[in-house]
């Protein structure tokens, strides 16, 4: 016996030293031996039931969360696909009982996955409707109606809402504001995963009832009729999830589904008469592919509703290019040209940013800046706040059971599978399956979120689908709940490590939505405001449960406690202590009189149609692809420029805007009347062939009229085409011009920028003309110029007095000014794989004084530049247009993301190699496939997928290759920044807030736009022309930047400003236009856009 005594003692002390460990995670993950809770959604895999036969089967169950029993705890339901589904009654201090039996909710053989809880018949107990799909069989969703006794009661079909289709979840909404809670299902229609996008688009335009979401409404006596059709709302769709949410603040819930495959989303705004419109397109740039759960929230805290959207791309370089084949350039292509929308493979991160002029609701795609764009396999999102710090944070539930995805597996497959012959149990078993961990993110108020998974103690790695959050012990912080499959579901308690303060709010609502769903609450504390809606289905079929719950940081009360209950009325309440559950009557609620709101805003778009414009930019086809396979973005789509002047001296104010390759640009000379009329179309049609990059006016010979300079530009024409030469329009006095001949030297390049100054003080303007690309061949550099502008003629002057310029880079910008103080114009350069280039004007030429100025690292993908005295110091200061931190690519001083581009293989033709790291490691950045069509012998050294994966950039094209390579070039920084001047030649670069980074910078507007007396910034850009396994940059709608006189610039919410320059933007100019200041934003591929500044 004294072994045994030794070993208890030995565990006595082991479980003792458990006990007094301290708690240094913000979540710990509960066993089951402390919540009793054991189930698991156990997938038994067999020869006529696995993925090949039911490709839906790892999509897993969801959780519901609700007070069953009005005891106040929270209870849990989890569904099951292959067995029971469970229900756990919460006995307290996170105990649970499975009163699954005896509380008749077991179900039967039917594929369950998505659940809700909803008091459904409004006798002040939660009810449960459970989602069915399957292969076969019984596919009926049912409702479970509490009893009130812990039992339930199935009755779908006597509530007419026994749906036989495959749903994914439902979510419930009074959509009519009739008092009734409605019902709207996702349905995913089995669909062939290889169908071609002719399919899509077939049924898209051609919906069946049985293959749509499904809209019931509540008649208000125990019965819902489908209104499907008659609601707008008759679809085809891969639907997983859909949410409800007011997104444009009209008072009406909208509807979010989210869509898998090729089937687009669909977006769902309220038309306040029973009807939908979808509006997907318009309100929205671009969504993820494989669309899989959505959450609604404002998580930047701007009192609008914000949205994200789950796919499947991997964080890891390995499991991305195993698991990812590539996209096909033609078939995107098509998807795009079919009304499919842009689909891109990455999770979205949907920024409202509220409503334009046109009374239009606008959304920017920023998942890539937030850092969130990249979880692997995940299926929920969950916006909540986990550290109770005021900000809410996201949850992600992540992995797949099998690696469907995995490349070289189904290769070795593929001649089985095309011939449709039934797989083995030991084929079937070998398909590779890796448990991933879920992840987790912290909010840093900014827009941008750290990946705390491994600090808050949740990365063990799982098969996880729907989860919720919810408070389950009542200690005033959320706790998690995780389904997983083959595993016992995930109960994380929260520690709330800070100490930070809550309060939670309960509604009880009027007699027909007792949990008062569509609800919203506004609070505002000492430092900051915060805006929940109540609404249920979250994430990835599951539900959350009828409360609020706010993080309030430090603050010890609410100052402001507002509800607006779903029919208008308000309850206001002020100073309210922390730490506490309230709860709030709709008795208690007031009718409220609002005054129309007017529209005050800086900025006011103006109908181009109203000022008589009718200018539409229109691109050429061209695919840049077919001889650059590895272009990072199209160079054929840089255009067009727009100038301004004053051309016929009138007093008012004309421009220039320039046309695409077949296009000729135009000019439009403004009439006392405020409106346009197009002059000298004949001249502007004889250069139709060159593409307009930009376009400048000044006094070219000396005759005191404004004279107009093009700057030719392009990928699509052959090196040195004629095409290419720049042109110089001379103007008569009268706006009537003409093309001068002879006036400039040969100049066939494709060029950026003209940016004129009398450099040489003779009294004449020079020119400075930016050199962008050698048509084909990306990156290498040409050549940029110097005109020495001599009575109207130009001379190149390049290699005597700036023989620097020449294969400089490729320059996208330049602004002249006396930089260094001494008495002459300087000049500084900006491009693409270049740094910011200093240029001081001395007697001896232009020297490059880059070195000097305490400017390293910065080279970037820099689109832009403007000079200004930002800080009144009485120097001149710059802002210059990056990249910005929302796009695939990102780079950082110690991870450069590089491009390598030489002939590697000797085959005469010029190759691209981009790079990036990925945890320290520098890989290519592009898969096996396409590095191959590049490269054919690729294919030949690494014989499969999983090989390419595993290799580095050295692995892949060998080191004396790299070293020797003809051009490397790296980025250190993708930021849009300001540079303030030091004096004595000195500058320090500072990168402005993260609200300019959304998307590249194209063009920069210095002005007092708010007449404080001080400079502000307004930014303008966008890059549509991606390759198409990047998702395009078009998250810009303009950044107003308020600036305050001493180099600080603050940004206005675009919502507050009126600010929404959206699309492709490549130009801004300003013009005054009658008595009123404007903008004219030249776009690429769109029609001109006039902002009125108010």
């Amino acid at each position: 016996m004294r072994p045994i005594c030794v070993v208890l003692i030995m565990l006595g002390v082991l479980v003792s030293c458990k006990k007094l460990e301290p708690v240094n995670k913000q979540f710990i993950l509960l066993d089951v031996e402390t919540t009793g809770i054991s189930f698991s959604n156990d997938i038994l895999e067999t020869d006529s039931l696995n993925y090949f036969t039911y490709p839906y089967m790892y999509m897993g169950g969801g959780v519901a969360a609700g007070d069953i029993n009005n005891d106040g705890l929270v209870d849990l339901f989890f569904t099951a696909n292959m067995i029971s589904n469970k229900l756990y009654l919460n006995k307290g201090e996170f105990k649970f009982e499975d009163i699954t039996e005896k509380a008749k909710i077991t179900g039967d053989d039917r594929w369950f996955t998505g659940s809700t809880m909803v008091d459904i018949n409004n006798d002040g107990f939660l009810d449960i409707y459970v989602s069915v799909s399957g292969k076969e069989g019984n596919r009926k969703n049912l409702l479970y109606i509490n009893n009130g006794d812990l039992t339930f009661t199935e009755s779908g079909e006597l509530y007419g809402i026994d749906h036989n289709g495959h749903t994914t979840q439902a979510t419930f909404f009074d959509y009519d504001r009739d008092g009734h809670l409605d019902l709207y299902l996702a349905n995913y229609p089995p669909t062939k995963f290889n169908s071609p996008v002719d399919l899509y688009w077939y049924r898209m335009n051609n919906p069946k009832i049985e293959a749509s979401d499904i809209l019931y409404r509540n008649n208000g006596d125990g019965t819902f009729s489908n209104v499907t059709s008659e609601a707008g709302i008759l679809n085809f769709g891969l639907s997983l999830s859909a949410t409800a949410g007011d997104f444009n603040n009209d008072g009406w819930p909208d509807i979010y589904v989210s869509n898998d495959f090729d089937s687009p989303d669909f977006f769902y705004l309220n038309q306040q008469d029973g009807t939908f419109k979808e509006v997907s397109r318009t309100v929205l740039n671009h969504t993820s592919q494989y669309g899989m759960g959505v959450d609604v929230a404002d998580y930047n805290n701007d009192n609008l509703l914000d949205f994200g959207q789950m796919d499947m791309t991997p964080e890891d370089n390995k499991r991305s290019k195993a698991n990812m084949g590539s996209m096909n350039p033609s078939i995107f292509t098509k998807m795009v040209d079919y009304g499919l929308f842009y689909q891109y493979m990455q999770n979205s991160l949907q920024l409202n940013r509220g409503i334009d002029s046109n009374g239009d609701l606008k959304f920017s795609e920023v998942s890539r800046i937030s850092g969130i764009a990249t979880t692997d396999w995940s299926w929920a999102i969950l916006f909540s706040d986990l550290d109770n710090d005021g900000w809410k944070d996201i949850f992600i539930s992540n992995g797949s059971r099998r690696d469907i995805n995995n490349k070289d597996y189904f290769k070795k497959l593929s001649v089985k599978l095309r011939f449709d012959k039934k797989l083995s149990s030991e084929e079937i078993e070998h398909i590779p399956s890796e448990k991933i961990s879920n992840y987790v993110y912290h909010n840093n108020k900014d827009y941008t979120f750290d990946n705390v998974t491994e600090v808050w103690g949740m990365d063990n790695a799982t098969f996880s689908n729907g989860a919720v959050y919810t408070d389950l012990d009542n200690d005033g912080d959320l706790d998690i709940v995780v389904n997983n499959i083959d595993e016992m579901a995930s109960i994380y308690k929260n520690n709330n490590l800070a100490a930070n303060n809550y309060i939670k709010i309960k509604l009880i609502g009027p007699s027909k939505n007792t949990s008062g769903i569509g609800a919203r609450i506004y609070i505002i504390t000492e430092e900051n405001q915060q805006m929940q809606e109540l609404t249920l289905s979250r994430g990835f079929q599951s539900s959350v449960a009828p409360e609020f719950h706010f993080g309030l940081a430090k603050n010890k009360e609410i100052s402001t406690l507002r509800i607006v209950w779903p029919d208008g009325k308000e309850f206001i309440k002020e100073n309210i202590a922390a730490n506490q559950t309230l709860e709030v009557n709709y008795n208690d609620a007031s009718e409220v009189v609002k005054e129309p709101a007017q529209d005050k805003r800086l900025f006011q778009t103006v109908n181009s149609e109203a000022l008589n414009v009718d200018f539409v930019h229109t691109e050429n086809e061209y695919d840049d692809f077919e001889k650059e396979v590895l272009l990072p973005h199209k160079t054929s789509m840089l255009g067009p420029g727009i100038a301004v002047a004053d051309v016929n001296n009138d007093g008012l104010e004309d421009f220039y805007v320039g046309g695409a390759a077949n296009q000729s640009g135009n000019m439009f000379l403004q009439t006392k009347d405020g409106t346009f009329k197009k002059i000298n179309e004949s001249i502007w049609l004889e250069d139709k062939n060159s593409e307009d990059m930009s376009a400048v006016f000044f006094d070219a010979n000396g005759d005191d009229y404004i004279d107009l300079y093009v700057v030719s530009g392009g990928n699509e024409f052959e090196a040195n085409s004629p095409e290419l030469q720049d042109r110089l329009y001379l103007n008569n006095g009268s706006g009537d011009f003409h093309k001068a001949k002879n006036s400039l030297p040969s100049m066939l390049i494709s060029g950026s920028k003209a940016v004129p100054e009398d450099f040489d003080n003779d009294g004449d303007m020079d020119l400075f003309v930016g050199g962008r690309l050698i048509p084909g061949q990306y990156p290498w550099p040409t050549n940029s110029y110097l005109l020495e502008n001599n009575k109207g003629i130009f001379k190149d002057v390049t290699k005597t007095l700036a023989p620097d310029f020449e294969k400089i880079g490729m320059v996208t910008d330049a602004v002249w000014t006396d930089f260094d103080n001494n008495g002459t114009k300087d000049l500084v350069l900006v491009g693409e794989w270049m740094s910011i280039q200093f240029f001081s004007n001395t007697s001896k030429g232009f020297l490059n004084v880059t070195e000097n100025t305490g400017m390293d690292n910065t080279e970037g993908w820099w689109f832009s530049i403007t000079s200004d005295d930002f800080d009144g110091d009485g120097d001149i200061d710059f802002v210059a247009g990056n990249l910005g931190l929302n796009y695939k690519y990102q780079a950082t001083e110690q991870n450069p993301f590089e491009v390598f581009a030489d002939d590697f293989d000797k085959n005469g033709k010029k190759d691209i190699v981009l790079s990036y790291y990925n945890f320290g490691t520098l890989f290519p950045l592009r898969g096996r496939s396409c590095s191959s069509q590049q490269i054919p012998s690729i294919s030949k050294k690494f014989e499969d997928y999983n090989s390419f994966a595993s290799a580095n950039l050295v692995d892949v094209y060998g080191k004396e290759e790299l070293d020797s390579a003809e051009i490397h070039y790296e980025a250190k920084t993708f930021a849009t920044s300001y540079i303030e001047n030091l004096g004595n030649g000195k500058f320090k670069i500072y990168k402005l807030s993260n609200e300019a980074q959304f998307s590249s910078v194209n063009k920069i507007i210095v002005k007092d736009f708010n007449r404080d007396g001080n400079k502000d910034i307004l930014l303008g850009g966008n890059l549509f022309s991606s390759e198409v396994e990047t998702p395009r940059n078009d998250a810009s709608i303009g950044s107003y930047l308020k600036g305050d006189g001493n180099g600080n610039f603050y940004p206005v919410l675009n919502q507050q400003s009126g600010l929404f320059l959206t699309g492709d933007i490549k130009d801004i100019g300003e013009i005054r236009i009658g008595n009123s200041d404007f903008l004219i934003a030249s776009k690429n591929n769109d029609e001109l856009q006039f902002i009125k500044l108010e």
